[in-house]
């Protein structure tokens, strides 16, 4: 059978196309809908309102969505494909359990979407992908409600995009609590260990082909830090609005400044090989952090729900607690 993908950033299926991957369910469909149908709510999106269920039972879920199902404890009918580094073992098993929808590369499979007879499809959409996205949501709306929330920036905002998907799929009262638990420790944190991140500098890095980036504080971990009152390293000045300044390993030694250095690593605390092979050069191993044993590993840098904030906060607390 012809396999109906399309890339979003090209043009929306075809009527034909998108009628064949209909057909797929008929079948399925064919039962008395008023038994099927259910409660529905009322949801305003980025795309329009949007009638759901008020208990989605089929959920496909796509970019940035995979987040929102696994932390609610529900296994999906179709996802995003996972990428191994962002999820545990058991989050991983979860996913792994749904069929695969959209590419890494943001693939749609429009095709099997429909194959998956999903009752909701959700997703997160950086701003700068709304038009793409809108250019299919005609079509995935009429395999199922569709809910996309559009989000821009690295601090906070994809966290509360993930948190308005909690509440469509009915897992709003954990992913507030995450939320609200956040805020009370970086409170309490901030005043706890008020010395040492005054009197110590930070910095949050990984590493690319032959170059590394300094994480600026309006992003990521960095901006975590920053929240709770830590002084960064000047270096992240040359990134101004960017969302990090890019160095070639020559400047290693701009770090030199830094007490802590923090840098990204997977769900499992390590490295992709480009970070790996920055942490082998020899000026890297020479900088005062590192010879102070005060380089560490951080996961979820990029949070991207209030619960993987809230692990940033734990390693970083472990790390003040040595300062």
């Amino acid at each position: 059978m012809t396999q109906l993908t399309t890339r979003l950033r090209g043009g929306a299926l075809t009527a034909s196309g998108l009628a064949l991957a209909l057909a797929l369910t008929a079948c399925g469909n064919s039962s008395d809908e008023a038994e099927t149908a259910g409660e529905t709510t009322t949801v305003e999106t980025d795309y329009g309102t949007v009638e759901v269920p008020t208990e989605p039972e089929r959920i496909v879920a796509l970019e940035f969505g995979n987040e929102a199902v696994v932390e609610a404890g529900i296994t999906p009918v179709g996802v995003i494909d996972p990428n191994p580094s962002l999820y545990t073992p058991e989050q991983l098993s979860i996913l792994e359990e749904a069929a695969v929808v959209q590419e890494m590369s943001l693939e749609l499979n429009i095709e099997a979407i429909a194959s998956a007879e999903p009752d909701l499809i959700i997703g997160g959409v950086r701003e700068q992908s709304h038009d793409a996205y809108e250019d299919h949501y005609e079509d995935l709306s009429q395999i199922a409600p569709t809910v996309f929330f559009d989000f821009e920036g690295a601090g906070p905002e994809m966290r509360d995009m993930n948190l308005k998907l909690a509440e469509v799929i009915g897992s709003a009262e954990d992913a507030e609590a995450e939320r609200d638990r956040y805020q009370e420790r970086l409170v309490e944190l901030g005043e706890t260990y008020a010395d040492q991140l005054r009197d110590n500098t930070f910095a949050v890095v990984f590493g690319v082909e032959s170059e590394f980036a300094v994480i600026n504080t309006n992003a990521w971990g960095a901006y975590v830090l920053d929240e709770l009152g830590a002084q960064a390293v000047s270096v992240t000045e040359e990134a101004e609005g960017d969302f990090a300044a890019w160095q070639s390993y020559e400047n290693i030694d701009k770090l030199d400044e830094a007490d802590v250095v923090f840098y990204e690593t997977d769900v499992s605390h390590e490295p992709d090989p480009f970070t790996a092979d920055l942490l082998d050069q020899s000026l890297w191993q020479s900088l005062p952090a590192a010879e102070n044993d005060q380089v560490h590993p951080m996961r979820y840098s990029a949070s991207r729900t209030w619960a993987q904030a809230n692990d940033v906060l734990d390693q970083i607390e472990e790390v003040l607690q040595g300062l």
